[in-house]
C-alpha cells in the first residue's frame, strides 16, 4: 500500500499502531485528511478504530463502526443471513471449555469446524480431525483468541469469495489451498494456496451467489468494499461463512486479484478506495 501511495503521488505517512502510543499517534492522525485502515483483527476491524477515529471526524476507508462491529461477529452476522433466507452452515456457541467438552450438541455434525467467533485472518480454524490430538490443548488456544468459540458444520465442497467494491461484485474466485484447509499459513504463505480467478462456476450458481453477496453487504450496512466467502457444496448450494469488511491488501490477497481481473490494477483500487470512502 505504501508503494502504491507512492506511485500515486500521495503525500503520507505509515503508522505501526502500538497500544501504549496509541494516544501519540491520534494526534498525528488528527493532522491527516484521510486514514487509510490495514489492520486486521481486535481493533482493526472489530468497529474500535473506527469509532475513535468517527468520534475525532477523521475519515477513513471502508464501513462505519457499526458495521464493523456487527460483521466481526461472525455468529450474529449467520443468523442475520437465516433470517433473511441466505444459506450459511448450522452453528452452535460455546463461552467455557468445560462446557464444550460436556455439551451433547458437539457430536450433532459428522463433520465441523471449530474457530473463534470474533477474530481475523483465519487465526485458531481446526477441523474435526485436526482435534484428535491435544484436544483441550487446541481449545484452549482458540480461547486465548477470543472468549466465544463458534462451532460451525462442515461443509464440503469447494471455496469461493467474492469482493464487492461500489455497489458491484468483483469477478468470483475460487481458492484451493495445498494444505487440506485454508488455514492463516495458506492464507498469507505465498505458493501455499491456488486461486483462479474467474472461477469456472456455473451461471445459476453464480447468480445466487452474486444476489447473496450483495444482499449480506447491505443487511449488515457495509460501505465501499467488502469480501464475502461461500463454500459449494456437491449439490451446487453456495453457504454463506462470514463477510469481511477490511479485506487483505498483501501481494497475496484475494481483493486486489478479482480487482485486477476488473481491469482496476493496485493503484487505481487503493485511489477508488480513498475517493469512494471521502464521497460516503
Amino acid at each position: 500500500m505504501a508503494k502504491a501511495c507512492i506511485e500515486l503521488s500521495l503525500d503520507f505517512e505509515h503508522f505501526i499502531l502500538k497500544d501504549e502510543e496509541f494516544g501519540t499517534t491520534l494526534d498525528s492522525l488528527k493532522k491527516f485528511d484521510f486514514v487509510f485502515i490495514a489492520l486486521h483483527g481486535t481493533f482493526g476491524e472489530d468497529g474500535t478504530i473506527q469509532r475513535i477515529l468517527e468520534e475525532n471526524n477523521i475519515p477513513f476507508n471502508g464501513s462505519n463502526s457499526k458495521a464493523s462491529k456487527l460483521c466481526f461477529d461472525k455468529a450474529a452476522v449467520k443468523i442475520l443471513a437465516k433470517e433473511n433466507d441466505i444459506l450459511t452452515p448450522d452453528f452452535f456457541q460455546i463461552k467455557e471449555i468445560d462446557n464444550i467438552i460436556e455439551n451433547s450438541n458437539f457430536s450433532i455434525f459428522q463433520d465441523y469446524v471449530v474457530k473463534p467467533n470474533q477474530q481475523g485472518s483465519s487465526l485458531g480454524i481446526f477441523r474435526k480431525k485436526d482435534l484428535i490430538n491435544d484436544f483441550e490443548k487446541k481449545l484452549k488456544s482458540i480461547f486465548e483468541l477470543d472468549t466465544q468459540i463458534l462451532i460451525e458444520e462442515f461443509i464440503d465442497g469447494r471455496e469461493v469469495t467474492v469482493g464487492i467494491l461500489n455497489g458491484k461484485t468483483l469477478p468470483i474466485i475460487e481458492i484451493k489451498p495445498k494444505r487440506e484447509f485454508y488455514d492463516f499459513r495458506s492464507k498469507y504463505s505465498k505458493g501455499s494456496s491456488e486461486y483462479f480467478c474467474p472461477a469456472e462456476i456455473e451461471s445459476s450458481i453464480e447468480e445466487k451467489l452474486i444476489k447473496n453477496s450483495l444482499k449480506i453487504h447491505q443487511l449488515t450496512g457495509c460501505d465501499v468494499y467488502s469480501r464475502v466467502d461461500f463454500r459449494i457444496d456437491r449439490n451446487g448450494n453456495p453457504w454463506f461463512l462470514e463477510i469481511n469488511t477490511l479485506p487483505g491488501l498483501t501481494e497475496t490477497s484475494l481483493f486486489p486479484l478479482a480487482s485486477k481481473k476488473a481491469g482496476i490494477n493496485f493503484e487505481k483500487m487503493i485511489l477508488n478506495l480513498i475517493n469512494l470512502s471521502n464521497e460516503k
